[in-house]
């Protein structure tokens, strides 16, 4: 899969013409995945995403939290056999007006033969474009469009709004189900107060990333990837209030693994939301939650598929 990055002006592209579906698309979530799966795997599968975020752009100073950094993006795409993704930064088309941005970015620059969108797609300055004005332009500039309908669960269309606000509240199995695969981040462990480790449950500390969606406080059931393995965790988000609480800190309680990992990158699938983080009258307390946390994470993860790689 090509990936294409810099300016949209200085892309270098060949003849052929494209099949191509435009959008964040942060979360690369089953309403995203039904217009990839929609590309004509006749002509050059494109997907054009933006980084930095849109409302980065248009409301500077604005930090979104994110399901997916651009490069957690591109590698959920890769499997689809996309041919090529165009990651856009909105500063150098968000003046464009739709016919501008038709003609130059889709036509000249990705020879767009077949474009896919779902019915609520907007482009050009201010949005002005919508799907009618999209496949007026496309009947004049000779390419075809087709509108697939917008992807809905019990609870109404899966969006990448919705998502976050599943993450946020601690709803792991209903952002799994709306994402096709569970939630995860990565960041490096750091040293910590060696509480865990002194009281027989040694974890691995997580700052937050600064980017992404955060779960809600609480211990999860969850899946722990460190130098290319797979383990069984029980993650606590939270700020060690029984410890006279600090900063939020990730702190994953890898099971049946005692390696020092200090510095390398630990990535952590969230399965499902196990309790809310508690105060203890003491440590004693604190070590019978945690076993029960343990054999809980093993019992909920027992039917669990990892969608680690």
């Amino acid at each position: 899969m090509r990936v294409l990055r810099g300016s949209w002006r200085g892309w270098d592209l060949g003849p052929e013409k494209s099949s191509v579906t435009i959008g964040v698309l942060d979360g690369v979530h089953r309403g995203h995945q039904a217009l990839i799966a929609g590309l004509d795997s006749d002509l050059v599968r494109t997907v054009l995403t933006f980084d930095p975020h849109p409302i980065e752009v248009l409301h500077p100073g604005t930090n979104p939290r994110l399901i997916t950094t651009i490069e957690e993006r591109v590698g959920l795409l890769e499997p689809w056999g996309i041919d090529q993704v165009g990651i856009l930064d909105l500063t150098e088309i968000k003046d464009l007006g739709p016919e501008e941005f038709v003609d130059e970015v889709l036509v000249r620059t990705l020879r767009v033969g077949d474009l896919v969108a779902g019915p609520d797609f907007r482009f050009g300055k201010e949005r002005a474009g919508d799907v009618k004005l999209l496949q007026t332009l496309g009947k004049s500039r000779e390419f075809a469009i087709r509108v697939l309908d917008l992807v809905h669960d019990h609870e109404g269309v899966v969006s990448s709004s919705r998502i976050r606000e599943m993450i946020e509240s601690g709803s792991m199995r209903e952002a799994e189900e709306a994402l096709g695969y569970g939630y995860q981040l990565s960041s490096t462990v750091v040293r910590g107060d060696n509480r865990g480790r002194e009281i027989g449950f040694p974890t691995a500390n997580l700052l937050p990333p600064g980017r992404k969606v955060i779960p809600a406080i609480g211990v999860y059931a969850a899946f722990a990837r460190v130098g290319g393995e797979v383990h069984e965790a029980a993650v606590n988000v939270g700020v060690r209030p029984t410890f006279g609480g600090g900063d939020l800190l990730i702190e994953a309680h890898i099971l049946e693994f005692s390696d020092e990992i200090y510095d390398e990158v630990l990535t952590v699938e969230f399965v499902d939301f196990l309790r809310p983080e508690l105060t203890f009258n003491g440590v004693d307390d604190l070590i019978t939650a945690m076993r029960s946390d343990v054999e809980n994470t093993r019992r909920r993860l027992a039917s669990a598929a990892t969608n680690m790689s």
